[in-house]
């Protein structure tokens, strides 16, 4: 049997190649976009957490994503964080998106900043904030080709690179608040409000702000898991979902038309097996092999070109992280072959239920 498999996909070498594409097409599309999605919410998670703020207070129903929030929280509300027994620190932020960069702005009192743990930690230039001065992490200064003392163009204004600090800041960019007020005509609004609590039980913390804070979000920052569950991501699980589903679909289409026209093409040869006593379970088994094999080809092909092309996003854009575990490598081969066998059952059934004297007649 497995002669006459390799045989029929050698016979035609387009159409197998065509299938194997696609299928890869379906992998790439699963792990290159879903890569995307999830580290980038990995590692914003991750930078988030290394601020050093135990909670986060933002308006009700906002999200860790500062993009998607505005800058609704009054700045007043830093005096009355300070006074719930317990809380160390308030430092209040304004993040702005930067459509030109597609990325985040953090406006912030630096001193009061660097009151967290994971305050800026500058390898290059001086520790300064004023006005017009801009702080960026290694990265964006690599890949904008950025050192002090230059010329910086963010939200329609024109910024002087003060000092580039490590990575690991919850955002690249960071300039004076007020400044950033300014820009955005919000002098007495911010975005969020980062709170460090003494050292002690933490939810004994985050009950109190909870009861001072009624009608606020309370974002604890402890660990990925809780920041997932106390914020709201629109639309996120949705859009991987449909990225898997469109890959999935990609691959069951692809090899369920191919196998489909195959069969019709191989009416005269099926009627020969039958006729020379093949039976439907060896007709089903051949053309499941010859689908798990093009399948596989086109897994392999496709796992293989995404490792690739995460290099050279990462290569190319710095900034942007790409996710690709092997949990992920062996999910996406996993549906690659699940949907491509699921594609080719029906003609593998169709083949079977052949009449081999009417098979033999078929020109």
């Amino acid at each position: 049997m497995e002669s006459l498999i390799t045989a029929n996909i050698r016979s035609r070498p387009t159409r197998t190649l065509i299938s194997v594409l696609a299928v890869a097409l379906g992998i790439i599309l699963m792990l290159i976009v879903g890569g995307i999605a999830t580290g980038t919410l990995n590692d914003y998670l991750q930078r988030t957490r290394m601020v050093g703020a135990d909670f986060i207070l933002q308006p009700s129903g906002s999200t860790v994503f500062y993009a998607f929030s505005g800058a609704s929280l009054p700045i007043k509300l830093v005096d009355k964080l300070l006074e719930v027994p317990g809380i160390r620190a308030a430092v209040p932020v304004l993040a702005k998106f930067n459509s030109s960069d597609f990325g985040l702005v953090f406006g912030v009192d630096l001193e009061k900043y660097n009151r967290l743990s994971g305050r800026l930690k500058v390898v290059e230039g001086k520790e300064s904030l004023q006005a017009d001065e801009v702080i960026v992490d290694e990265l964006f200064a690599k890949s904008h080709q950025l050192s002090p003392g230059m010329k910086l163009t963010l939200l329609n204004h024109t910024f002087t690179v003060s000092a580039i600090c490590r990575v690991g800041s919850v955002v690249r960019v960071f300039v004076s608040l007020g400044t950033l007020q300014e820009l955005n005509g919000t002098p007495d609004k911010v975005t969020a409000i980062f709170i460090q609590a003494d050292k002690g039980d933490l939810s004994l913390a985050y009950e109190r702000l909870r009861v001072a804070f009624p009608g606020f979000a309370i974002i604890r920052t402890s660990d990925a898991s809780l920041l997932l569950q106390d914020t709201s991501m629109p639309g996120f699980k949705e859009f991987l979902l449909t990225v898997i589903l469109v890959s999935t679909l990609l691959s069951f289409m692809v090899i369920l038309l191919a196998m489909y026209t195959t069969i019709f093409e191989r009416t005269r040869e099926i009627g020969i097996l039958k006729s020379l006593g093949a039976s439907r379970w060896f007709i089903v088994g051949m053309i499941l092999k010859e689908s798990v094999i093009i399948c596989g080809f086109g897994v392999l092909f496709g796992a293989g070109a995404s490792a690739v092309i995460r290099k050279a996003i990462i290569a190319a854009f710095p900034t942007m992280q790409v996710s690709m575990s092997a949990r992920d490598l062996l999910f996406a081969c996993a549906m690659g072959l699940g949907s491509g066998t699921l594609g080719a059952i029906y003609p593998a059934y169709k083949a079977a239920r052949q009449d081999p004297v009417t098979a033999l007649s078929y020109e």
